[in-house]
């Protein structure tokens, strides 16, 4: 039962528990505190009714017994049961406001027993007030204890909400912790740890993917002639005029300084790969407007492309890179393939520019 219970708040306690499986279990399991307090509360309400009715009809089966041997004792010590004997009755058996009556009685605070034959006028009841034992001690206790159990409920209530806002709380600042931390401040852009986990998952994945890694021209002339600011500019120009060339499954990330690089998931192929290339090269072309003036900057970049081995980031990375310094040494704008493989030599779809 126990292990139905956290299957169904989705939690397997013979698996490790991660941030967010653990935070959205919290949030459940405070939730169903706070429904079960609730139906505890009505069950405890419920149960105080039905043992105050419970205490009442064993005591009024207790009386009409009672009832009965007091009158037929009365009956049989002084004849038909008048008045008098009906008090003493009463008095004998312990019931309130016991009377002779002759007419049947609507009142639900009142029980009767019907005289037979000999025991007093035909038609004729005995009449008497019921104890309401347990309505008396609900009536005395509930004033008291139902306010105060209603306000200990109350206040239980309102920790587990706190405790749920605080755990949402903690929640939400984990998770932008976490977006931050994979986040270029500057550009908006993912960063190199993003970039990193993403072909990190492809490669163990075997998944194919490409990657060109961008190095800007002419940047340092930028932040040394207009100024850092002019600098941050360009960095974010280049992010909003590479991002629409990315598809589903893409990442473009600031690697850090004036380097970008473009993870292309799943591998576009050699004619893709070409095409992707030349868009990138294009988005470029043009001057980008700085608060001083419209500077152009060009772009040098290397390309590597994985067949979707388990292969280690830093290989991938290595390779562009190799083929990014190759394209630097070429004055202007140049792309360069990697056209040396790291070993195995099969782990590599090799290009040329």
């Amino acid at each position: 039962m126990l292990r139905a219970i956290t299957r169904l708040l989705g939690w397997d306690n013979h698996a490790p528990v991660d941030t967010d499986t653990g935070m959205r279990v919290i949030g459940r399991l405070l939730i169903a505190c706070m429904v079960l307090l609730v139906c505890t509360a009505g069950l405890v309400g419920f149960t105080a009714v039905q043992v105050t009715r419970t205490i009442d009809q064993t005591n009024q089966i207790g009386e009409f017994r009672r009832a009965a041997n007091a009158l037929d004792f009365v009956v049989a010590q002084f004849g038909p049961l008048t008045q008098t004997g009906a008090v003493r009755v009463g008095q004998i058996a312990g019931l309130a406001n016991s009377r002779l009556t002759t007419t049947p009685s609507s009142d639900p605070t009142e029980a009767q027993v019907p005289l037979l034959n000999g025991q007093g006028a035909p038609g004729s009841f005995l009449t008497w007030t019921r104890a309401t034992v347990g309505g008396q001690v609900f009536a005395r206790f509930a004033p008291t204890r139902l306010p105060l159990i209603g306000a200990l409920l109350l206040i239980a209530m309102l920790f587990l909400l706190q405790l749920h806002h605080v755990a949402r709380s903690i929640e939400r600042q984990r998770r932008l912790a976490h977006d931050q931390s994979r986040i270029d401040a500057l550009t908006g852009l993912a960063n190199r740890l993003a970039f990193e986990l993403k072909a990190a998952e492809l490669g163990t994945a075997r998944i194919p993917f490409d990657v060109l890694l961008f190095d800007l021209d002419r940047f340092k002339h930028v932040n040394d002639a207009f100024g850092h600011a002019a600098g941050d500019m360009v960095l974010r120009a280049v992010g909003q005029r590479l991002k629409p060339l990315l598809q589903p499954g893409d990442l473009l990330a600031r690697l850090g300084g004036d380097e970008f690089v473009l993870l292309a998931c799943p591998a576009r192929g050699a004619q893709g790969l070409a095409d992707l290339v030349h868009a990138c090269l294009a988005a470029m072309a043009d001057p980008i407007h700085t608060a001083a003036q419209p500077v152009a900057v060009g772009v040098s970049m290397g390309v590597a492309s994985s067949d979707g081995a388990d292969l280690p980031v830093a290989s991938v990375l290595a390779a562009a890179d190799a083929a990014l310094y190759r394209a630097k040494r070429v004055p202007g704008s140049c792309v360069r393939f990697a056209d040396q493989a790291p070993e195995p030599a099969t782990l590599w779809q090799l290009r040329r520019a």
